[in-house]
């Protein structure tokens, strides 16, 4: 009730915001696994790891589509562009993750699953994109704890990615993130650390905060004490 995927919605470019702007660099590959993921019903599993993507992903279906056309028109270049990119190795790697997140079945068409199914083949999904920046709403929602663990393995190995979370799995807050962002009474307070360190440090932070307001009190009442003897004292 906080807004937490609102704001990850708009970040995304899923909703608009009121104020304000958001910028990425021109390049940026993003990918977002939200918290109510959206398939057509006639895609299978499979089908459903490639819907959203990335350039290689939009390579494969334009591949697929030439080889539904009659002629094959543009094959030629198609395969070459495949081959440079290394898009052979995508079906094979969807395969994997798919796996790992015990979905084996991938040809079952996508109205047949669970919603913590489909959740799980939207990880997949974002994950096979490799995006720059990677925005997860709850991704350990139904996940067991060896798919959560072989998770937290994926993100920490993965190279030059960025990742924005929303989670309230504090034990894979402090294995994954290394940066934590928190946000109270519309202030933002960047913490470079693990949850653990976020704790220790918002503590202290608090504290600090604390420690001032009651030295500000302790002036406010001295102050005020001094003015009420004022007329007394110029007596």
């Amino acid at each position: 009730g906080a807004g937490k995927t609102t704001l990850l919605n708009i970040i995304a470019g899923k909703e608009g915001n009121d104020t304000g702007k958001i910028t990425f660099r021109r390049d940026i590959r993003i990918g977002y696994l939200e918290q109510d993921p959206q398939y057509p019903q006639e895609l299978t599993v499979l089908e459903a790891c490639f819907h959203h993507g990335n350039s290689i992903v939009e390579l494969i279906k334009d591949y697929e589509k030439c080889l539904e056309t009659e002629g094959h028109p543009g094959l030629d270049a198609i395969l070459a562009q495949m081959d440079r990119e290394k898009a052979w190795d995508y079906e094979r790697k969807a395969k994997q993750i798919l796996s790992q997140l015990k979905i084996r079945d991938f040809n079952c068409p996508i109205k047949q699953l669970s919603g913590g199914q489909l959740k799980r083949v939207a990880l997949a999904n974002v994950l096979i994109t490799e995006p720059d920046l990677l925005i997860l709403d709850e991704p350990t929602n139904h996940l067991d704890l060896d798919m959560t663990e072989w998770l937290e393995e994926y993100l920490q190995r993965t190279a030059g990615l960025s990742l924005l979370m929303v989670t309230h799995d504090r034990y894979f807050l402090d294995r994954v993130c290394s940066e934590i962002m928190e946000i109270d009474n519309r202030q933002l307070y960047p913490y470079k650390g693990n949850y653990s360190y976020y704790l220790a440090k918002r503590q202290e932070r608090i504290d600090t905060t604390n420690t001032e307001i009651t030295r500000a009190n302790n002036l406010y009442r001295t102050e005020l004490e001094w003015m009420r003897r004022m007329p007394q004292a110029r007596g």
